[in-house]
């Protein structure tokens, strides 16, 4: 129940994220605000490295929403994480994210916008991989956010970190769209629809490093983010046949931060009663949500070449929709 609740004020900051940001009756939303400008467009501006450098590679995380909330979401578990790469023969660093080029709440929910006198849902969901050659030493700084880590993973060369660059340029262009949730039938396994956040890039990125080299230890602590759904599995619809319904279960979602704690509750129960929905890849699905019905969790993840302690997406029984 606690985790119930402490989710859906994570949800209901989203919602306000959103919200905050629309201006009446504007449908270019997500070519003109809130993008992430500190993240070019083109990823890895590093140039190549020299075969004999010597990389150390720290797995970093950060609370969500620091800037506003410093350590609260943090002390829940809620992280932004990333790949840090701190060359010693050269004495730079780099990093090495992914996040929602709009920001977490529009890569999340839509938004209601006007055109044409009709209300539409506008989403703003793309991705990036956001490289840059520094590390903020600040943002990632355990004196500053408690909460903050810098977790050491290994040493790798400069050969590695060729084909690491190369190897994050593609996950950049396989993985245009941001997708907030984890969609399951049970946790750890049958796997619906996988999540792409930050949390997965970097996963993604210590698997790889693994598979060229990088030798990790098993008594490392690396745990992650995931925000769970859990239904049958979500069915593919015509939107257009389910348009009332679709509309009208986001408008519910996005509406439910206005008003008293009572009203607010009463939104919340009353999506119960509506059909839901979720946005894949273009494409809208109708769940059938099964208890505990949505969830957070922050979760130990298998390090390659160790012991299993975590969810294995290998072996899992993974039945994805994309």
């Amino acid at each position: 129940m606690k985790r119930t609740i402490i989710l859906l004020l994570f949800v209901s900051l989203l919602v306000t994220f959103v919200l905050s940001q629309i201006p009446d009756n504007d449908p270019e939303l997500c070519q003109q605000r809130i993008q992430r400008e500190d993240c070019p467009q083109a990823p890895a501006p590093w140039g190549t490295f020299d075969e004999n450098d010597e990389i150390e590679v720290y797995y970093m995380q950060a609370p969500v929403f620091e800037a506003v909330f410093g350590n609260f979401f943090g002390k829940l578990g809620g992280y932004h994480s990333a790949i840090g790469f701190y060359d010693l023969t050269t004495g730079l660093n780099y990093t090495a994210e992914y996040d929602a080029i709009f920001e977490v709440g529009n890569g999340t929910l839509p938004n209601i916008i006007n055109v044409d006198g009709k209300d539409e849902l506008l989403w703003c969901n793309a991705g990036i991989l956001c490289t840059v050659p520094y590390i903020n030493e600040t943002y990632w700084d355990k004196n500053i956010y408690s909460t903050a880590s810098k977790t050491y993973m290994g040493t790798i060369n400069g050969t590695q970190l060729n084909q690491y660059i190369e190897w994050m340029q593609q996950y950049n262009v396989s993985n245009p769209i941001y997708q907030t949730w984890d969609v399951w039938n049970n946790y750890g396994q049958d796997l619906f629809v996988q999540s792409t956040t930050c949390d997965d890039f970097t996963q993604a990125s210590i698997e790889y490093l693994g598979s060229i080299g990088i030798n990790y230890n098993c008594s490392t602590v690396f745990k992650r983010d995931y925000i769970n759904l859990f239904t049958e599995k979500p069915q593919p619809i015509d939107f257009t046949e389910h348009y009332d319904d679709i509309f009208k279960f986001y408008e519910t979602v996005l509406d439910i931060k206005e008003g008293s704690i009572a009203e607010i509750i009463e939104r919340i129960l009353s999506i119960v009663g509506l059909k839901k929905y979720i946005y894949v890849q273009g494409e809208y699905y109708l769940l059938e949500l099964n208890y505990p019905f949505m969830n957070a969790k922050y979760d130990y993840i298998t390090l390659p070449g160790c012991p299993a302690n975590g969810i294995d997406y290998e072996n899992g029984n993974f039945i994805l929709l994309n």
